[in-house]
């Protein structure tokens, strides 16, 4: 049975619209049905700020989705708490985007993607759903709804993050004033541009090319952490920068 693209892309916006969570209206048949929501979405919305991408580990496929229009948010950033059906917050390395790159079916390497970045920065990733039970639900349906993205505010410059050492970032994360994480390293993918350069070639074979002034966020260091209303989280890239919101 082919699924209802058009349905599912009409389900999922009238729930941003209403602040309604919806269930699941059928199952995915595979990423090209998930791919394709999340097309739909973005293209009611307007043009996509971004792309957020995450890989489980250094060798794994990674998992794209879209910033929608007005994703990013600079620091620090506050948020309507109230609004929001939890208030999920992830520390990450993002990246600027200063060069298109059109869309077309050849391949982009490695050097043509990364010579399309500028600058990369600490990211928060403040996480919601539209999707009812959502621990629940599907894996590829929370991609589809753009792997629970609310927004990225966009923190502290890092100017020379082509020499650094990655797997040894010092990481923090102080909620309320108590710290939450302090480690060395976290992220699933270890290095973030290998996920960064994948999310350009897709950006461009696959999903109509990368833009000058996107961002992309390359996956948590820190886990998915959850907050109650009222907090304001600050994350630190030890000796780069931080990155605030309040909630």
């Amino acid at each position: 049975m082919t699924p209802d693209i058009s349905y599912a892309v009409r389900t999922l916006l009238e729930a941003r619209r209403s602040g309604l969570q919806v269930a699941p209206p059928f199952a995915l048949p595979d990423r090209h049905a998930v791919y394709a929501i999340q097309d739909g979405v973005a293209q009611a919305t307007g043009p996509v700020a971004g792309w957020k991408v995450g890989a489980r580990t250094p060798t794994a496929e990674p998992n794209p989705a879209p910033l929608l229009a007005g994703a990013l948010v600079p620091s620090p950033a506050t948020f309507d708490g109230k609004a929001m059906h939890m208030i999920g917050v992830e520390i990450e390395i993002s990246f600027h985007i200063v060069r298109d790159i059109a869309a077309r079916t050849t391949l982009v390497a490695r050097e043509e993607a990364l010579a399309a970045v500028g600058d990369a920065f600490v990211g928060m990733e403040v996480v919601d759903t539209r999707l009812a039970n959502f621990q629940q639900v599907d894996p590829e349906w929370l991609l589809a709804d753009n792997q629970m993205n609310h927004a990225l505010v966009v923190g502290g410059s890092i100017k020379k993050w082509q020499s650094l050492d990655w797997a040894n970032l010092q990481v923090k994360l102080v909620v309320d004033g108590k710290t939450v994480v302090d480690q060395k390293g976290g992220l699933g993918a270890v290095d973030p541009v290998r996920p960064l350069a994948w999310m350009i070639d897709h950006a461009v074979r696959q999903r109509g090319g990368l833009r000058k002034g996107q961002a992309i966020t390359t996956g948590s260091w820190t886990g998915l952490r959850y907050f109650p209303l009222g907090s304001r989280a600050k994350g630190e890239f030890v000796g780069l920068g931080t990155v605030e919101a309040s909630f």
